[in-house]
């Protein structure tokens, strides 16, 4: 039985219908890939790329190393990681805002109604964006100001602080009682800001002491351990204390008094030409409620010591008078003894 042929006009027919057909197929192939990669690149499809793989998928080594950021050095880039990963867990939402750089885009990343960062996408030759640069805009640091003696020093985080934080000088209040030659401490501040949390702070004091900081306007000040105070010096101080009060009530002697003092000194002076002219009337004294503190060496032979106590003058038919004495005496070595030099009123 002879086959029936298809005519050549269906055959030319269908075999460009087949040719239309794979090259739609293609063409769409080709127009889907293209629309990929084309969307792949606009900057509406990158922003939120990066949005979501750097914030919303928090990555803090990608923050870090884009922003620049980087821990002080009293901390670690843990601590610095810990920082960004709290301030970026809530309501995290980005913004396109305008940008003055041509190929640009700038967004803002905000935490509830904070920002908290930028980002820019920059345009290349093929007209695709890319990430560009990341700021943080993250609260407030921590801040310290610490005010110590110039003998002691301060750690933070176990890590020791450099004379390059030091803000402010200022000398010790003893220090212009004594000669020149003899060294006084003076008060240090130092100011140290970019912690990102309450540091551990630590102070080590000449007789490997720790003393506390205490807050006072806003600065945390060294309470000072002083020296142990030496018995020999201390008693003898203390008894020309005494005397030198009760002199002054014409109750001892300036003979009495004069041995404990420096020759040629103010004070000395003082005591050897004062005119006691005006003296409670009273019939004897006493002393009670000494107390002997701020004992410091200054070097092998220069010390200085608060010495306060109630001198109480016993009033003729009336009520006792008492008199409270709060002084810092400042002595120096001669010959093997202590003698007061200098001294100021605390009161």
């Amino acid at each position: 039985m002879k086959t029936k042929k298809l005519p050549l006009f269906y055959i030319i027919y269908f075999s460009l219908l087949a040719v239309f057909f794979i090259a739609l197929i293609c063409f769409s192939i080709y127009l889907s890939n293209f629309i990929k990669q084309y969307n792949q690149g606009i900057p509406e499809t990158v922003s939120q790329r990066f949005f979501e793989s750097t914030f919303l998928n928090l990555d803090p080594d990608k923050i870090i190393e884009m922003s620049g950021e980087k821990p002080c050095e009293f901390e670690t880039t843990d601590d610095l990681k810990a920082f960004i990963t709290e301030n970026f867990s809530n309501d995290l939402t980005y913004t396109s805002i305008s940008s003055d750089i041509e190929n640009t885009k700038t967004y803002i990343v905000k935490s509830g109604e904070y920002k908290i960062a930028t980002f820019t996408l920059i345009c290349d030759k093929n007209n695709d964006y890319s990430p560009s640069t990341l700021s943080l805009h993250l609260p407030k640091h921590t801040n310290k100001t610490v005010r110590i003696l110039s003998s002691s020093s301060l750690t933070i985080n176990g890590v020791p602080v450099t004379d390059e934080y030091i803000v402010n000088r200022e000398p010790h209040k003893n220090a212009m009682f004594l000669p020149e030659e003899v060294s006084c401490p003076e008060w240090l501040t130092y100011e140290i800001s970019g912690l990102t949390k309450e540091p551990q702070l630590v102070i080590s004091d000449r007789n490997g002491n720790k003393p506390q900081l205490l807050e006072e306007d806003g600065i945390l000040c060294e309470q000072v351990i002083y020296d142990e105070p030496e018995k020999e010096i201390v008693d003898r101080l203390l008894t020309a204390a005494k005397k030198y009060a009760a002199c002054m009530q014409n109750d001892e002697s300036k003979y009495s008094v004069l041995p404990y003092f420096e020759k040629g000194t103010d004070i000395y002076e003082s005591i050897r030409t004062v005119e006691n002219t005006f003296v409670w009337d009273h019939a004897g004294y006493s002393i009670e409620d000494e107390n002997i503190s701020e004992f410091m060496r200054y070097d092998e032979n220069t010390v200085s010591v608060r010495i306060s106590f109630t001198h109480t003058l016993k009033m003729h038919g009336r009520e006792d008078y008492h008199d409270i004495t709060d002084i810092t005496y400042f002595a120096r070595c001669i010959d093997g003894k202590y003698y007061i030099f200098n001294r100021y009123n605390n009161i």
